[in-house]
């Protein structure tokens, strides 16, 4: 058996080492086969039969889970039961059999195709990964057609499961077992369901290995490193001890970690800071609660515009922003408002195709545009805000006239509220995304027009240093540590201190220890992140003194390059605190 190495991205942290067992992958027909007129009529009740029988399915199927792993994760078989009954879905089924005289596979082929192609074409991870959610019901009609066959017996031994990819409901169903040392798959994303549920489960998980499918077999040993991001398949006896170990360390660390969510967000000398949470469903706020999150940082709203082929209502956005203020009472919630536009295309908004969409029609330039788009947004939220621990968070702020055009859209929406006798949070916050390099330079003149601000440092660096950090050619130049960054973020922070004003960090830089304790050291109380690396950071900021990071900080603000920035802050902390990096700062 040989022995190799992939190389893929770590969902999913940890270390598990185990036999392979691989998923069977369901390709839709690339064939048509016609039938007669006098047949159109008794295919679409097969059609029918396959689309009642995936209903029933689904509600089992979600009834299940609810049971075994909680109502947190159901919520993704209430999304799959509205695409099913999706009118504008069903209608393309039923047109493309009627017009071409053929089998409902190749209806469902068709309609797959062309989600598929829209999907891919979207830039954003996040939007690209949400097409599992159409093809796991049209995977499921597409079943139903055929016979029931009689069900092989699944191994119920640990396994590692190795698939091309994992659709939501197989995700939740496999999973949910327990015998599931690891995942690793060729496709997927940070942001897949698979990567949500794996996270939450504590099982490791490395996506994106490209043909991970295509070179092992059934039986074969692999080790799965969900921190680093690697798959070792056949690995010879001195790598299997190697990992043992490295395993043990890594159980231990979580063990420790998990004893660190529930202590006091506090520097030794007794400074607090406040670990938030970045999250895009609501059924994440237990999780990043029992994470140590002390409120949401950032909630994605994008999410609600991929539950439907249609646009959502202002009741749609309603029921989940309520339902995240309820759930995260009395902790403060940061809804931003919808992003999207340019790469972030979706068909229900219609927006055109551009030929640089990171520079285009995205965020507020869309919303600002699509006024009644935003306005039931708007009005969703301020409803929601009765708990009053909401608050509106705008992204991809440019100029103070946008928030004047925001500020003025706003009031309308608050009298219109008021003269209907609805209630809200009068004295909700309204706060601005610095993402932006302009907006970033005029931090001063934007901050007396908001009650806070966040830093998304993501977009922010990406703009700031010309880099895309996906381009495999310029990507070692995407540098968080890079002096201009910090100079640039430390003058944001300073900016809002000196104006009394909230300031959060909120993109990955909030995520990475190191970094962290460099914001520390600029002042930055509030860090926003994904949920899983709350832990780490509280650690981190736990174990050192928030004075000596502040001196620390400023001889590292002389420093030329952000390698020197990173060694003098890696050795100035392990001296006094050798544990405070341990398993590595970006793990």
């Amino acid at each position: 058996m040989d022995y190799f190495r992939l190389r893929g991205v770590g969902v999913s942290p940890g270390i598990a080492i185990g036999e392979v067992f691989l998923t069977e992958r369901v390709i839709f027909t690339s064939r048509k086969e016609e039938i007669l007129p006098l047949q159109v009529k008794a295919e679409l009740e097969r059609l029918k039969d396959a689309i009642g029988k995936t209903e029933k399915q689904l509600t089992h199927i979600k009834e299940q889970i609810k049971e075994k792993i909680g109502e947190d994760h159901s919520f993704i078989f209430e999304a799959h039961l509205l695409i099913l009954k999706d009118k504008s879905l069903f209608s393309d089924l039923v047109r493309i059999i009627k017009k071409e005289k053929s089998r409902a596979e190749w209806a469902l082929s068709r309609v797959h195709e062309k989600y598929k192609t829209l999907f891919e074409s979207i830039s954003d991870e996040y939007f690209r990964q949400r097409k599992s959610d159409i093809e796991d019901v049209l995977t499921k009609i597409y079943r139903n057609l055929k016979p029931p066959e009689s069900k092989r017996g699944d191994d119920d031994k640990e396994k590692i499961l190795v698939a091309h990819d994992l659709l939501p409901s197989e995700a939740a169903l496999r999973l949910s077992k327990g015998n599931v040392l690891a995942v690793a798959l060729d496709m997927g994303g940070q942001t897949s369901h698979t990567a949500i549920l794996a996270r939450s489960l504590d099982i490791p998980a490395v996506v994106g290995l490209h043909n991970v499918t295509g070179r092992v077999r059934k039986g074969d040993f692999v080790i799965v490193d969900g921190t680093d991001g690697e798959v070792i398949v056949n690995p010879p006896l001195a790598i299997r001890k190697e990992f043992l170990s490295k395993k043990e360390k890594y159980d231990d660390y979580r063990k420790e970690l998990k004893k660190t969510a529930k202590l006091s967000a506090t520097t030794l000398d007794e400074v607090r800071f406040f670990p938030m949470a970045n999250i895009e469903l609501p059924e994440e706020v237990n999780l990043a609660r029992s994470l140590g999150a002390e409120g949401i940082g950032l909630f994605r709203s994008e999410f609600i515009y991929l539950q439907s082929t249609t646009l959502p209502t202002e009741e749609d956005h309603y029921s989940i922003y309520s339902r995240l203020a309820k759930e995260a009472y009395p902790s403060p919630v940061y809804i931003r408002t919808v992003d999207i536009g340019g790469e972030k295309s979706l068909p229900q908004l219609k927006i055109e195709k551009e030929p640089n969409p990171a520079l285009g029609l995205r965020a507020i330039r869309f919303s600002l545009r699509d006024r009644d788009i935003f306005k039931i947004q708007l009005r969703a939220i301020l409803r929601a805000s009765v708990e009053k621990n909401v608050r509106i968070l705008i992204p991809m702020i440019t100029e103070i006239e946008e928030i004047e055009e925001v500020k003025r859209l706003f009031w309308e929406i608050k009298e219109e509220l008021r003269e209907r006798r609805v209630k809200f949070d009068m004295n909700i916050p309204l706060g601005i995304m610095i993402e932006v390099p302009a907006a970033a330079a005029i931090t001063d003149l934007l901050i007396r027009e908001v009650d806070y601000i966040s830093i998304g440092t993501n977009d922010l660096i990406q703009y700031y240093l010309a880099v895309d950090r996906s381009n495999e050619f310029v990507s070692y130049l995407y540098k968080p540590l890079h002096p201009s960054i910090l100079r640039l973020i430390r003058f944001i922070i300073e900016t809002a201190h000196r104006e009394k004003k909230e300031v959060t960090v909120c993109g990955e830089m909030a995520a990475d220890p190191l970094s962290a304790i460099v914001l520390l050291g600029f002042g930055l109380k509030k860090f926003s992140m994904n949920p899983i690396f709350i832990p780490r950071v509280k650690k981190a900021l736990r174990s050192v003194e928030y004075k000596a990071v502040r001196k620390m900080v400023q001889k590292a603000m002389t420093l030329k390059t952000a390698q020197e920035v990173e060694e003098h802050i890696i050795e100035n902390i392990l001296v006094k605190h050798p544990n405070t990096f341990l398993m590595g700062h970006i793990t």
